[in-house]
């Protein structure tokens, strides 16, 4: 009885030491994988979304203004034409 109660201590042992050493392998892999997938994506010079998000504001807002520059320039610099009165005809023969 003392040698199956001693069998199940070290097998129960045995166990807890290769959960322990399971979950640090897979620390380790997530860990690996993490860092070469941030490796991979520093090398594409990506850009961080904060950082999209604030010149994409900047970009709307220079549409807008350049549209409403636009709209005053075709109001300012509409082409008009001036009859001149003192111009004679030319008489065909």
């Amino acid at each position: 009885m003392v040698n199956k109660t001693k069998i199940l201590s070290d097998l129960s042992k045995m166990a807890v030491d290769a959960v322990g050493t399971f979950s640090g392998i897979k620390k380790e892999v997530n860990t690996i994988v993490r860092l070469r997938i941030d490796k991979t994506l520093n090398k594409m010079n990506l850009v961080r979304r904060d950082e999209f998000e604030v010149l994409k504001k900047i970009v709307q807002k220079l549409v807008i203004e350049q549209n409403k520059l636009k709209k005053t320039n075709k109001k300012s610099t509409k082409p008009t034409r001036k009859k001149n009165k003192n111009r004679k005809k030319r008489k065909t023969a």
